[in-house]
C-alpha cells in the first residue's frame, strides 16, 4: 500500500482589519466601532462649538459706572453733590478739610449734611486713627462756649464724632469766622486744630 502523504497547510492567522468610520450594514463589532467613531467625532465638534460660548457666558459682568459727584468750591468749603437718579434723590454734603502744615496728612475733616431716614441736619468730625478715645473731642466756634463730643466709632477713614445742628449751633456756625477742635493723641498730649468757617453760610444754603 502506498503511504498516504499528509498535506500540511500553512497556519493562517486572522488579523482584525482596522476599523474606519463606515462599515457593515448589520450589527457587528465593526459596526459598533463605526458608531463610536461617529459619536466621538460629534462630541468633539459639539465641544468645540460650545466651549467658546461657555467662556463668554462666564465672563463676570461689569458693575455700572458710578456717576462722578458734582463739586463746587465755596471759599474754604467744598459742596459735593451726587446727581439725582430714577431711584435716588440728589444728595449734597458740605465738606471742610484741614491738613498738617507739610500737607502730607489730613488731621481733620468736617462733613455737614442730612443723615438717616429722618434727614436730620448734622455735622460729622473725622480725626486721625491712633488717638485716645475716652476724652472724645472738644470744639469751639469763635469765643463761644466749648462743647465736648464723644467719639462714636473708628473706621479706615478715621475716628468719628457726630453733633446735631440745632438752630442755636447752626446760627453760631453761620455767624462765626472760625473755630478750633482738640483731642488727645496716643501719648495723652492735647492736639488743637483750627478750622475756617469762610464759605459755610453760602454752602449750607445750597444743601437740598
Amino acid at each position: 500500500m502506498g503511504s498516504a502523504r499528509l498535506m500540511s497547510r500553512p497556519m493562517m492567522t486572522h488579523r482584525a482589519a482596522p476599523q474606519r468610520c463606515g462599515g457593515d450594514a448589520e450589527y457587528s463589532p465593526a459596526r459598533l466601532a463605526n458608531w463610536l467613531c461617529h459619536g466621538l467625532l460629534a462630541v468633539v465638534i459639539l465641544a468645540s462649538s460650545v466651549l467658546p460660548v461657555l467662556a463668554q457666558s462666564q465672563t463676570p459682568a461689569q458693575p455700572p459706572a458710578q456717576p462722578k459727584p458734582e463739586v463746587e468750591r465755596i471759599q474754604d468749603w467744598t459742596l459735593q453733590c451726587t446727581k439725582a437718579q430714577a431711584d435716588k434723590p440728589r444728595t449734597c454734603f458740605l465738606i471742610h478739610d484741614v491738613y498738617r502744615v507739610d500737607g502730607n496728612q489730613r488731621i481733620l475733616q468736617i462733613v455737614v449734611g442730612r443723615f438717616g431716614t429722618d434727614n436730620v441736619l448734622a455735622v460729622l468730625f473725622f480725626v486721625p486713627l491712633g488717638i485716645r478715645l475716652p476724652p472724645g473731642l472738644t470744639f469751639q466756634i469763635d469765643q463761644n462756649n466749648p462743647r465736648k463730643v464723644p467719639l462714636e466709632r473708628c473706621s479706615t477713614k478715621g475716628c468719628q464724632a457726630q453733633v446735631l445742628l440745632d438752630d442755636s449751633l447752626l446760627d453760631a456756625f453761620k455767624a462765626g469766622n472760625g473755630g478750633e477742635l482738640s483731642f488727645d493723641d496716643a501719648a495723652g498730649r492735647s492736639i488743637v486744630v483750627k478750622f475756617s468757617l469762610k464759605g459755610f453760610t453760602s454752602g449750607i444754603g445750597k444743601l437740598p
